[in-house]
């Protein structure tokens, strides 16, 4: 018996409240995200890189076929196969209101931030952030901080005559902003 079977049977003995309310959880998690970042950080800790690619080339499908692309453009566009073009398409006319909902407040490609453009270092720090929490938690308070705030830690850093790389890394990422 497979694990996958295993775990589908599992879930099959949770009681119908049960298996709402996990799927109530999930997608509060993923509500709660105050950022783009913090909701890949999520995403990226909850599927893995084949569940994500799959998420991700069927909001692309449904995204293209609301353009107006065809199948066969479609399945050029992002190597998918016709039935999976077709199984969003079919999902679309049946009952696409989230799809829709969603990818109307989606960014253009061209206005896409570039969040997943992380450096190694900052892979290396997120992954053993037990070690890197201090650095992790000025860096969060500085992305949420008011632009008077950021002014305030600036100036602060500019009176420091000796700086150390974390004094360096946080006015990187004050410029950055």
């Amino acid at each position: 018996m497979k694990k996958f079977d295993f775990d589908k049977k599992r879930i099959k003995k949770l009681s119908k409240k049960d298996q709402e309310q996990l799927v109530y959880d999930l997608v509060n998690a993923v509500v709660q995200s105050k950022s783009i970042s913090e909701a890949a950080l999520f995403l990226q800790d909850l599927l893995t890189k084949r569940e994500m690619e799959i998420l991700s080339k069927r909001l692309k499908i449904a995204r293209l076929l609301l353009a107006g692309k065809t199948y066969e453009e479609i399945a050029r566009e992002i190597y998918a196969s016709h039935s999976t073009v077709a199984k969003i398409a079919a999902w679309l006319s049946e009952r696409g209101e989230g799809f829709r909902k969603i990818i109307d407040k989606l960014p253009k490609q061209s206005d896409a931030k570039t969040w997943q453009n992380k450096s190694e270092w900052d892979v290396i720090k997120r992954k053993y952030s037990m070690y890197f929490w201090p650095e992790l938690l000025l860096e969060e308070i500085i992305k949420n901080s008011s632009k008077r705030q950021k002014e305030k830690i600036r100036s602060v850093l500019a009176r420091l005559e000796e700086k150390s790389e974390l004094h360096k890394n946080i006015e990187r990422i004050l410029r950055k902003i």
